[in-house]
């Protein structure tokens, strides 16, 4: 006896239900990772001060005399970089919305991840790009000697690449499988 294939019979009901809580799942996360993201930017305009205070400790540097311009300018720098990241959240969310509608890997769907991973692959290397440029301008007003140009990669840059790699990898081996399907039943 042939069992149905497609996600959309009877028979894989809980395949579809674990499909669906899967995607919602990354969906909510997504949006409170974006939402927390953005509070940790904007996060030095509330006290400037002691956050001045708290970097100035951290580099070992005199940070009192620093003004709110360069805060601003360091905080704006950020929010360009995290503008993308609610572009590849959105991008997914269209992605997830096509696979949950037909439950198969469409080209629509491959499409948007594919979008979302280039949003987030971009996001990703030019906030480990431009990280030098935060110490610089937090330290602006120091004397040259003083001032710093620090460039470092954390491991979750490491893990951020590697998630967009992958989903950008899926992307393709979606619009891959879909030329193939598309290929096959025509020859059915």
């Amino acid at each position: 006896m042939n069992t149905p294939t497609s996600l959309t019979s009877p028979h894989h009901a809980d395949l579809r239900r674990k499909v669906i809580s899967v995607i919602w799942s990354l969906r909510i996360v997504a949006c409170i990772y974006t939402a927390w993201v953005f509070w940790l930017i904007v996060r030095p305009l509330r006290d400037t001060q002691a956050f001045l205070q708290r970097v100035g400790k951290y580099w070992q540097r005199d940070m009192s005399a620093a003004q709110d311009w360069q805060v601003w300018s360091v905080v704006t720098l950020d929010l360009a970089l995290w503008s993308l990241l609610p572009v590849a959240i959105v991008c997914w969310w269209l992605a997830s919305r096509h696979l949950l509608r037909d439950m198969s890997m469409s080209t629509q769907s491959s499409t948007w991840l594919r979008r979302g991973a280039w949003a987030g692959l971009i996001c990703t290397v030019l906030s480990i790009l431009t990280r030098p440029f935060i110490s610089y301008l937090y330290t602006l007003h120091l004397p040259a000697a003083s001032q710093l140009w620090l460039w470092n990669i954390n491991p979750n840059d490491l893990l951020g690449l590697l998630i967009c790699g992958v989903l950008l990898m899926l992307s393709y081996l979606m619009a891959w499988m879909s030329e193939i399907a598309e290929e096959n039943k025509a020859f059915v």
